[in-house]
């Protein structure tokens, strides 16, 4: 399950990319629901899943908001936004990842010096690798990339939080079992 959550994962990120460049939501749209459907079927989905999905996009949708609307980054497909919300296609990257948390980035949170790093290098680069793309483009560059990168690790940290706190009840045919 591991490698088909990092695959579709990466699939929505290309999806999400590459159509927010070509003025597409459907493509991003079609992978985040074929990954929370393999989540669903191959996984036991717990109530902390859901919670670290929403979690993450309350966060997401503050963080890239406030750079969306700060003029810090111009998304090429503006029209996809809700105000005060970034663009839908970005909302539908942060319940991607998190709801991949548990099960393909499982590895950071049980190294937490590794996954802080690794947020602070790899979330800046995603946003440098969509603006190559032409998603995006990164206005203040340097303060934009610190913000993210600093952003990230606190978010990494919360959630990490969010994953390592009280038990777990799973979903099963819509019903919460413990």
């Amino acid at each position: 399950m591991v490698w088909l959550n990092l695959i579709l994962l990466n699939l929505l990120w290309f999806a999400s990319v590459l159509g927010a460049a070509n003025g597409l939501l459907w493509p991003a749209a079609w992978c985040l629901v074929l990954l929370l459907a393999a989540l669903f079927i191959y996984q036991d989905m717990t109530t902390k899943d859901l919670k670290i999905i929403v979690f993450s996009l309350i966060f997401g949708a503050l963080l890239d908001g406030f750079m969306y609307h700060s003029g810090w980054l111009t998304y090429a497909s503006p029209y996809f936004a809700v105000m005060p919300l970034p663009p839908i296609w970005i909302l539908f990257l942060w319940v991607g990842f998190a709801a991949s948390i548990t099960t393909g980035m499982r590895w950071m949170i049980e190294k937490p010096v590794l996954g802080a790093c690794f947020m602070a290098v790899g979330a800046p680069l995603s946003y440098v690798s969509a603006a190559k793309l032409g998603a995006v483009v990164i206005n203040q560059f340097p303060q934009t990339m610190l913000l993210i990168g600093s952003a990230w690790v606190i978010y990494f940290l919360l959630v990490r939080m969010l994953v390592l706190s009280g038990r777990q009840e799973r979903i099963r045919n819509n019903v919460v079992v413990q």
